[in-house]
């Protein structure tokens, strides 16, 4: 595929994530159809499928779009601590310039299905997550007597729980505040 094509399916992507998040602050998740996506999009609905199986599957490029930020954030300098700090405050970051979004997940009560933690997106997220924290076990910081696997878990569940808490209760503490929060308990039971 040529990157005039690949740009240019990127674009009609991102235009139907844009128009089904509109849509959706301003009727909510059940109320919109895929027929008023396509419309709003200026689409077929063969080309909404070509790039979401379901309406649905939105949310799934959301959780990309944040998985990329993430691990874009990890340079791989710095204690185990530090890089997992930077990869939760670009997250915040992140969904803090763009809350409507992570709202109408949560909203939909589909963000359990956003997670899929067997999905390739989540996979990646979970990998990072685990390299970091068995870099931190090499160098000394963190101790070697719990699973990774169970540690790196605890840290993801850990961020899936603030966002939740976060996108329903937005007054409160803001995105970053509840990830450090988060980190520090999991660390403390890592040290």
């Amino acid at each position: 595929m040529s990157d005039r094509v690949s740009r240019r399916r990127a674009r009609t992507r991102e235009r139907i994530f844009t128009e089904a998040m509109r849509l959706f602050a301003e009727r909510g998740f059940d109320a919109v159809t895929v027929a008023d996506i396509t419309e709003a999009a200026d689409i077929g609905k063969g080309t909404f499928f070509t790039h979401f199986p379901s309406k649905r599957d939105v949310f799934r490029y959301l959780g990309e779009q944040v998985v990329r930020v993430v691990l874009d954030a990890d340079v791989g300098d710095g204690t185990a601590e530090e890089r997992l700090r930077r990869m939760l405050d670009a997250a915040a970051d992140w969904l803090e310039a763009h809350p409507e979004p992570a709202r109408q997940m949560v909203k939909a009560r589909s963000f359990n299905l956003s997670l899929d933690l067997g999905s390739e997106n989540q996979k990646r997220f979970n990998a990072a997550v685990a390299d970091i924290l068995a870099a931190g076990r090499s160098s000394g910081e963190l101790r070697d007597d719990v699973p990774l696997g169970a540690a790196a878990l605890a840290v993801q569940c850990g961020y899936y729980a603030c966002v939740m808490t976060w996108a329903a209760h937005p007054d409160g503490e803001t995105l970053r505040d509840r990830l450090a929060t988060s980190l520090d308990i999991i660390l403390n039971g890592l040290k």
